[in-house]
């Protein structure tokens, strides 16, 4: 039993400062302040090559900036996305995506979120996803305020990225096909609806909220798939990893890993849910290179 297990008197108190009970309370305050205040805000980039064999010539190097899972509401402010979309801008990528998860609790907040992610630049365009929070609260209106803001929102689609300055009338070893699909969890994605026009053999990637789709997805000529959804977990433990994970992210919390024959990447996101604690996990700005091997 502990010295403060049960009550004690004001002397008493004094007592157990005076023997050390301050150096811990002020350990513990200083470690709730940095899980809920320093961490949630201390954005990494993680810079990843994703090694592709026969790539071709124009795509190498070719970088793709990536964030995710912004949960603008109660936890997480607009400032917050602000200094994201400075960090991702700095990096100067060839094409921005967004895997899903603007809002928490009610999809109102998506106007100011969409407001902040207006400014991302990257030379092939931004392109987004939804995800479940945002299917939780209203994915008509979330796609319909990042859509005014200028992003592009695929559900069950596909584009043609022109790179090198290849003719936009062929179908040739220029372009990289970018693919979103639905939710996962909650919405009516459909992978073959969104491949239907992409040549067989085309680098593709593929953007899925839930990571664990990848284990439906690999074996269909994607190259990449790009993913968030788990927040890494929001709290790893040294030894033991994350105690929680959502559905859909059990496999592949974060990083790259080898689906198949497909490469997958899972990034811990911007924002956090409750309980808005992140410990040993980061939020994540990911900065891809495609590497020729």
């Amino acid at each position: 039993m502990s010295r403060l297990s049960t009550p004690v008197s004001r002397r008493g108190f004094l007592k157990w400062i005076l023997g050390g009970g301050a150096a811990g309370a002020v350990s513990l305050l200083s470690g709730a302040v940095y899980v809920t205040k320093v961490e949630p805000r201390w954005i990494e980039v993680v810079r990843v090559d994703v090694p592709i064999g026969g790539l071709p010539a124009p795509l190498q190097g070719f970088t793709i900036a990536q964030l995710s899972d912004f949960h603008v509401g109660p936890h997480v402010k607009a400032e917050d996305v602000h200094w994201a979309v400075e960090l991702a801008n700095e990096l100067g990528p060839d094409l921005a995506v967004l895997t899903g998860d603007y809002v928490y609790q009610s999809a109102l907040h998506s106007a100011a979120c969409a407001g902040e992610l207006a400014a991302l630049k990257a030379k092939h365009g931004v392109h987004a996803i939804l995800g479940n929070h945002d299917f939780w609260t209203d994915a008509d209106v979330v796609a319909a305020n990042l859509r005014q803001a200028g992003l592009d929102v695929l559900r069950n689609e596909h584009r043609q990225l022109q790179v090198g300055g290849a003719d936009p009338s062929t179908r040739s070893g220029h372009s990289l096909w970018l693919v979103g699909i639905e939710d996962v969890w909650s919405g009516k994605p459909d992978l073959e609806a969104a491949l239907d026009g992409v040549p067989q053999g085309a680098p593709t990637v593929l953007l899925a909220h839930e990571p664990d789709f990848a284990d439906q997805a690999t074996g269909r000529g994607i190259t990449l798939q790009l993913s968030g959804h788990s927040h890494g977990g929001q709290v790893r433990l040294p030894f033991v990893g994350a105690p929680i994970l959502p559905y859909l992210a059990h496999k592949y919390p974060y990083g790259l890993c080898r689906v198949g024959e497909m490469w997958l990447y899972t990034n811990r996101g911007i924002g956090l849910i409750a309980p808005a604690v992140r410990f040993l996990c980061r939020p994540e700005i990911t900065l891809l290179r495609l590497k020729a091997i």
